[in-house]
């Protein structure tokens, strides 16, 4: 009896899954081209597949231009092998990092389901279905690989210890982000003292060959590395004036989108915060104790790195969502056993909100398809630019992957100007969907567009390629009105 139960719980998830992923894929296309991680952390594997040299104009950290080394190359070194059998586009890029994530869910239900299948399927409907996970689901950010190599690092290791394994995901991860390294430094400590000395060396030699190969890549060039990345990450500071304001955008403002949306999501990160400071502070006369418990220093380590050294993005979320529910599921919830079924039901109910979120912004997208998909606007964009010359598009990012089959075009971010000169090209156009009055309007796509509820698209807001207009810019006097308010980086 408790096998069938079991098996039925089991398909809880799959069905689940099977929707998630149905949506993901449909909607693949419906997530228009953002001014962040996608253009910007793609741009150096397209440039390197253009003209072989690992570059980025778009980037305006100085020395971008000749040798990227701005950003940790994990993401740029994946574009770079994909692009190698696949085109650029928005659906090719994006495919591998649905499935990652798809891969992510399906680790976390076993690493999760120890003890209750059912509530095991609960907590990851509740992951997925939260808003800073599934608007990353589609995107092309390192979030997603980030996520889907810790996972798949702790599904791992609830089976065998395999050094070699460990300490390839940890020099990987490694390469990741930053913000990362801390995280990192507990997990690779508790690895380290786990093992026997020969285990140790093993781990050390397999964690290190991702870096040691993205040296190579960019030639041992460590002076670029300090310059641009060093750069990279004081822009990513805190920048707050006192401590109530810095307080404020790290513990509210960074949830801003989640008040209206998923107001049950934003307390329990607040309460798994609280948990876990709690946890800390109650272990920490108990070194040993402190240490041996279930992700708790994990959880802080990374707690500390986004909530009090990193400027306040919920981009951050998902990772230390992943790492509160894994601290409170094996740490039995931290409350008595006659409360547990309270805390189902509030886990269920926190779920729901997410499904209810999840599935009315896709069902618009889904109505919205006309208005998002990529194809008719590159057609559009295609048929209004002329060839052959030398050309810079300039604004709404769409243009980066127009610009990416074509060897003389060049893309460029209106606001990230510091490497592209007017007399460089023979024409330059700006992608926009305000007026500007000293360019020559070229063309404007405008699609069929659905009747939709304008609750509905309040609440579930998304942008579209609607309205965007080509402007040419003909003088570059005029191009300095367009770049001269952010040459200063």
């Amino acid at each position: 009896m408790f096998e069938r139960l079991k098996y039925r719980q089991n398909i809880i998830f799959w069905i689940f899954l099977g929707i998630y992923a149905s949506f993901g894929l449909y909607n693949l296309e419906t997530l228009p081209v953002a001014w962040t991680d996608e253009t910007m952390n793609l741009d150096p594997a397209i440039q390197y597949g253009k003209f072989h040299h690992y570059f980025s104009k778009l980037w305006p950290n100085p020395g971008a231009e000749n040798l990227f080394a701005s950003y940790p190359p994990l993401i740029q070194l994946w574009h770079i092998l994909w692009l190698k059998f696949f085109q650029p586009t928005i659906f090719n890029v994006r495919l591998p990092f649905l499935l990652m994530h798809l891969c992510t869910l399906y680790f976390l239900f076993y690493i999760f389901n120890k003890k209750s299948t059912l509530i095991s399927a609960v907590l990851v409907i509740l992951f997925a279905t939260d808003k800073s996970v599934f608007e990353m689901s589609r995107s092309v950010r390192i979030e997603v690989i980030i996520l889907f190599l810790l996972s798949l690092y702790y599904y791992i290791n609830q089976y065998k210890n395999s050094n070699p394994v460990n300490g390839l995901i940890m020099g990987l991860l490694a390469i990741s982000h930053l913000y990362i390294l801390p995280l990192l430094g507990i997990i690779g400590l508790k690895t380290m003292l786990k093992n026997n000395t020969k285990g140790n060396l093993i781990f050390i030699i397999t964690a290190s060959l991702p870096a040691i190969f993205s040296l190579y890549f960019i030639d041992f060039n460590y002076s670029e590395i300090f310059n641009q990345l060093g750069l990279q990450a004081r822009k990513h500071t805190p920048d707050s004036n006192g401590i109530i304001q810095f307080f404020t955008h790290s513990f509210f403002n960074r949830f801003w989108p989640y008040y209206f949306e998923m107001p049950m999501h934003f307390a329990l990160y607040l309460s798994i915060f609280a948990f876990n400071i709690y946890c800390f502070f109650k272990h920490i006369k108990q070194p040993k104790s402190l240490f041996l418990q279930n992700f708790s220093l994990e959880l802080f380590a990374f707690s500390a790195t986004i909530f009090f050294l990193l400027t306040p993005q919920y981009r951050y979320l998902p990772v230390f969502l992943m790492l509160g529910l894994l601290f409170l599921r094996d740490n039995d919830w931290g409350i008595k056993q006659t409360f547990k079924p309270i805390i189902t039901t509030i886990l269920t109910l926190i779920a729901v909100n997410g499904i209810g979120s999840f599935a009315l912004r896709h069902s618009v997208a889904i109505a919205q398809r006309n208005e998002r998909i990529s194809e008719p606007i590159l057609k559009f964009l295609d048929s209004n630019i002329p060839h052959n010359k030398k050309t810079l598009i300039l604004g709404e990012s769409i243009g980066e992957y127009y610009a990416a089959n074509r060897k003389d075009c060049d893309y460029g971010l209106d606001f990230h100007p510091q490497h592209f000169n007017f007399s460089d090209y023979e024409q330059v156009f700006y992608l926009s969907k305000n007026d500007i009055p000293f360019a020559k309007k070229i063309a404007m796509y405008c699609p069929s567009k659905p009747q939709i509820p304008e609750v509905i698209l309040k609440f579930a807001k998304g942008g579209t390629y609607t309205n965007t207009i080509i402007w040419k810019v003909e003088t570059a006097e005029n191009f300095k009105k367009i770049t001269a308010p952010f040459m200063e980086y």
